[in-house]
């Protein structure tokens, strides 16, 4: 394995996890993707870091192939925690390390953040992208109610059925046409929409991807008041958060949610200008360079 990223399997908690690979020795980082998408967009940033000094593996996400979804339960947010955390104990293993660097983006950061949460001995530092930490229904709805306009496609997911029939019409035009509201000025656009949609294709995705938003943080079931409570919880391992300018999925003023306090060992919040939602698409070289300077800010260089 070289410096270039290259398609690979990963065996861990009982599943296959297609991934990219870059890297053959150095310390560990780990980046997870969000929805719609899949771990194409750490292709470029994982090269970088990989000429670097760095071990990258971005795997999809548990349900986004079908070599790894989970036969006979939904993949909530808690049991996508439990089983990326085993595949970060594989891969610490495999690498004779103790810890890593985790980098997450949209619902690769919040998963990110339950891991940290969860495990942060397993952590050197936390890059959360695209989503701020510390949500709940009750300071939205007090903070920035303009957010409630924002989050129309969480109710829209919740449809069973209608929902998943209208995402799939036309070769899931829809998801080509969320990808392109939420970062409207990425000139790559289109193929970014065809990777993403030859995934979204494979059976059992589409569910999967779904089952995030309809038994996790945003359902009302007591496993969603759980998830939400431990998205507010403390986080002991060093974050570095990033987002776009120009987010229409999460603008500004959801990021009022987010509090230092919840960060004891300290949280950055950078913006990257002229960007949307899909920053690690549309400013690669950007990330890679700032993650490098959050490594060696940190003490943890290659």
């Amino acid at each position: 394995m070289g410096l270039d990223a290259i398609e690979t399997t990963i065996q861990a908690a009982g599943l296959t996890f297609p991934a990219l690979r870059a890297g053959t020795n150095g310390p560990l980082v780990v980046c997870l993707h969000g929805f719609p998408d899949n771990y194409e967009g750490y292709r470029s940033i994982a090269t970088t870091l990989a000429a670097q000094g760095y071990q990258v593996v971005c795997p999809l996400l548990p349900g986004y192939s079908p070599a790894n979804q989970r036969q006979g339960g939904t993949h909530n947010a808690l049991y996508v925690r439990d089983v990326l955390t085993e595949l970060v104990e594989v891969l610490l293993k495999e690498t004779g390390q103790v810890r890593c660097h985790l980098v997450g983006h949209d619902w690769g950061c919040v998963v990110a953040c339950l891991m940290a949460e969860h495990r942060p001995n397993l952590y050197f530092s936390l890059c959360a992208m695209g989503v701020p930490y510390g949500m709940s229904w009750a300071k939205m709805i007090v903070r920035c109610p303009s957010y409630l306009l924002h989050a129309w496609y969480i109710l829209f997911f919740q449809f069973r059925g209608l929902a998943d029939w209208l995402i799939r019409r036309r070769r899931f035009a829809f998801l080509a046409w969320l990808m392109k509201h939420w970062s409207p000025n990425y000139p790559g656009m289109q193929t970014m929409q065809q990777s993403v949609i030859q995934t979204f294709e494979k059976p059992g995705v589409l569910k999967a991807a779904l089952d995030f938003y309809r038994t996790s943080m945003f359902s009302i079931t007591p496993q969603g008041f759980e998830i939400r409570a431990l998205l507010n919880k403390t986080i002991h391992v060093p974050t570095l958060a990033l987002r776009g300018q120009h987010d229409v999925c999460l603008p500004e003023s959801v990021w009022e949610v987010t509090s230092p306090r919840a960060f004891p060992n300290g949280l950055t919040l950078e913006v990257l200008a002229g960007a949307g939602h899909f920053i690690q698409y549309e400013q690669p070289d950007a990330i890679a360079q700032r993650l490098l300077r959050w490594f060696k800010q940190a003490g943890l260089a290659a």
